[in-house]
């Protein structure tokens, strides 16, 4: 079957098979409940204000009719595909915990436009308001009539998410929309006013810069001499969109400090210390699976701006050709950065900085990891580099820096602050700098392999770094002489000068990062040292170590590699045989057979239940692997039942070595249930005669699993039911009393996590 591809999470977290399909009419409840039935609002640029807007022969016509409405919890807002609407999207109301309002489309063709023009500043608005769904969608906010030297930047924003009433709002999820040409003013928190430009401006203090661009999450007061609470923004999710030309950033997020000339200094959203008890911060961010791309503005900055957070995580995001920084956190805490694709980073707007990644000033344990940075100025800058904030703390391991032109490694790092580098591989072929910045804090580098084409890249030495056990190509005369245990030869790469394939807005290509592995004769296999607490998994999900000791470097030996494909087109449609291209199957008293559904090219395999037979395994298609999977695990699947019974289909079931389930993912009665642990959990509701894509991510290692619908989370860092060191068994199936009829397509099962193949 062929489906749209947009990202197919990592189910989670990232590497080798990502294939989303966004149905617009699939029901999901990723909040583990059926949400509560509210009206529905049809909005049509053929429709009349004056008609009830309950249906979609008698549609409302005017953002103005929305946005003077109050909804209730669980209504539903939706604009006709193909048209466009000038002006501000503000919908009045909040939904409630498991009943939020949405906004979405209707009809078939693009994405319904919302231009703001440069008139409001934010296209789409949400204030004071909480428990939102914005989906589907296409936002604009550019000034039509531009001038190419920012005269005509100004304080907007593409969709805006504001909040000063002093209260915690929830639950905000923006998904499938596609942002663009937002013409907003860059202003920099520090510099110095005599570089003015027009449209660009330094000095501003925290609250009054970087606040423009596509996505933003700001609170504030409504009177900075008497700020009062703060207010805090908890459940931001935004992922499988596009943010394209949108200046100053991609997707923002930041907390009111009171820094602004005249104003009562809270510290909400900055903090002198890691303890700070002033410090309120949001909570529980993602990011996933968006495409980020400045590409055609000169004025483009950060694509990801994280700051006033705790516990946020950003993944499977593919940042392009973005100025400054692709992800910079900071005044933050708790943030994991994963699987992420960021390439082409460069200087824009006055900005000194142009790195892939960045731990900023005021923030804590920080996990960057599994990314791929490649052809970025500058690979990875720690820049906790504000002597009046002397805390921060960031593990940076299991990354892939290639192709940076000037930096790879720079630490600007004061003193209090604590970096733990280790098993990343920096290879470039320009940068005559490896390892450089100004340190007065801790910074350990181990098992990383450095390979550069230049004989003499800098490494700088100080009593506050300390190599261990690092890997260095041999043509290197720059080897750090402190590193005692230094590791030096040539690195075999599985195919070190390969250029691509690279992400896109289908998701990120973390797969063209193992060409970065190494092959088994390399000096640098099992020559790495313990570290303890490393996650136990490589980039590629493989687990650490495979031989005797870990490798040097992001990848144990070997690139990973397709456990298992079928598509299912090539067989002749009838009763599949067990043994056909590697398939188990069970059919006893019932019919496992090739159909042509979808279509006569494009077939599946249907599996009918209509009486007992088959005993435990019941009517059964499965995958057996002699030798069972370790690691990080995805299993990708089309599937549809198509019947109107009520039987209970696993779809899949994963089993370890014992023949014990440990990941139980079913469709039956209606609803989708996946264990989490020994708990059966109803995580969302199915259409008979609908495709649905699930996607499992499998972790071996750390017992835990993620499962992607279509794209998007409904089950995150889950428990197996039962221990399961290796996956032996993956089966689509039903047994005993259970009756009805699904049908499978499109089987990938591949070693590694689940963004971007």
């Amino acid at each position: 079957m062929t489906a749209n591809r947009r990202l197919v999470s990592r189910a989670t977290a990232a590497a080798l098979c990502a294939l989303a399909v966004v149905l617009a009419s699939i029901v999901l409840i990723p909040a583990q409940r059926a949400f509560a039935a509210g009206t529905t609002y049809y909005v049509s640029a053929s429709g009349n204000d004056s008609n009830t807007g309950t249906s979609t022969s008698a549609p409302w016509r005017s953002l103005s009719k929305v946005n003077a409405k109050t909804f209730q919890p669980g209504d539903t807002i939706r604009f006709e595909a193909g048209d466009s609407w000038t002006g501000q999207l503000w919908p009045k109301g909040s939904g409630t915990d498991g009943a939020p309002i949405t906004i979405d489309s209707y009809g078939a063709g693009a994405k319904p436009k919302i231009a703001g023009q440069g008139t409001v500043a934010d296209a789409v608005r949400l204030n004071n308001q909480q428990y939102w769904e914005i989906r589907n969608l296409d936002v604009s906010n550019a000034v039509p009539t531009g001038t190419s030297d920012g005269s005509k930047l100004g304080d907007f924003r593409g969709i805006g998410v504001h909040g000063d009433n002093g209260q915690t709002l929830h639950h905000f999820v923006i998904d499938s929309v596609d942002v663009h040409d937002v013409t907003g003013e860059v202003k920099w928190v520090g510099g110095s006013t005599a570089d003015n430009k027009p449209g660009i401006s330094f000095a501003q203090g925290w609250d009054r810069s970087k606040d423009t661009g596509g996505i933003a999450f700001l609170t504030g007061v409504q009177d900075i001499t008497a700020p009062g609470a703060p207010t805090v923004l908890d459940g931001i999710t935004v992922e499988n969109s596009t943010i394209k030309n949108t200046s100053f950033s991609g997707i923002v997020t930041k907390q009111y400090a009171g820094d602004a000339p005249g104003a009562v200094f809270t510290g909400w959203g900055k903090r002198a210390t890691a303890t700070d008890s002033r410090f309120t911060p949001y909570t529980n961010v993602t990011f996933r699976g968006n495409y980020i791309t400045q590409a055609n503005t000169p004025f483009g900055c950060n694509g990801i701006y994280l700051t006033g957070v705790k516990g946020a995580l950003v993944e499977g995001n593919v940042i392009d050709r973005v100025g400054v920084s692709g992800v910079e956190t900071n005044m933050a805490d708790s943030v994991t950065v994963q699987h992420n694709e960021i390439m082409g980073t460069h200087l824009s707007s006055g900005g000194a900085d142009q790195n892939a990644l960045d731990p900023d000033i005021g923030t804590t344990n920080q996990l960057f990891q599994y990314n791929y940075l490649h052809d970025n100025g500058d690979g990875i800058l720690l820049c906790a580099c504000n002597s009046n904030v002397q805390f921060g703390s960031v593990v940076v391991r299991y990354n892939v820096i290639t192709g940076s032109t000037r930096w790879n490694l720079h630490l600007s790092q004061t003193g209090g602050t604590v970096a733990n580098i280790y098993n990343n591989t920096f290879a470039n072929t320009s940068s005559t700098n490896m390892v450089t910045g100004g340190v007065s804090g801790r910074v350990t580098l181990t098992n990383n392999l450095f390979v550069s084409g230049q004989s003499a890249p800098t490494f700088v030495q100080k009593s506050t770094i300390t190599y261990n056990n690092n890997g260095y190509s041999d043509n290197l005369t720059t080897v750090p002489t402190s590193d005692a245990n230094a590791v030096v030869g040539a690195p075999q790469f599985v195919n070190a000068s390969v250029t691509g394939p690279y992400g896109d807005e289908n998701g990120p290509r973390l797969g063209t990062a193992a060409n970065f592995a190494l092959q088994s004769g390399s000096v640098f296999v099992d020559a790495g040292a313990t570290v303890t607490g490393n996650g136990g998994l490589d980039n590629a999900g493989s687990p650490v170590p495979i031989g005797n000791g870990p490798e040097i470097g992001a990848f144990e030996r070997g690139a990973p590699n397709i456990a298992f494909t079928d598509t299912f087109d090539g067989l002749a449609t009838g009763a599949l045989a067990n043994g056909t291209n590697g398939w188990r199957v069970i059919s006893t008293n019932n019919d496992v057979s090739v159909v042509g559904t979808p279509s006569a090219t494009d077939k599946s395999v249907r599996l009918t239940r209509t009486i007992e037979g088959g005993g435990t395994d019941g009517t059964n298609l499965a995958r057996l692997f002699s030798t069972p999977l370790q690691g990080v695990v995805t299993i990708d699947t089309q599937v549809m039942r198509n019947d109107t019974q009520a039987g209970w289909f696993g779809l899949p079931y994963v089993y370890n070595a014992s023949g014990a389930p440990a990941v139980s993912v079913a469709f039956a009665r209606g609803q989708i249930h996946a264990y989490k642990g020994t708990t059966d959990t109803v995580i969302g509701t199915y259409t008979n005669g609908k495709w649905y894509r699930a996607t499992l991510t499998v972790d071996t290692v750390n017992q835990r699993f993620d499962l992607d619908i279509d794209g998007r989370r409904v089950v995150n860092d889950a428990a197996f039911r039962t221990s399961m060191p290796g996956i032996a068994k993956v089966a689509w199936y039903s047994n005993g009393g259970e009756r009805g009829a699904v049908h499978v397509d499109d089987v990938r099962i591949s070693r590694g996590t689940g963004f971007g193949q």
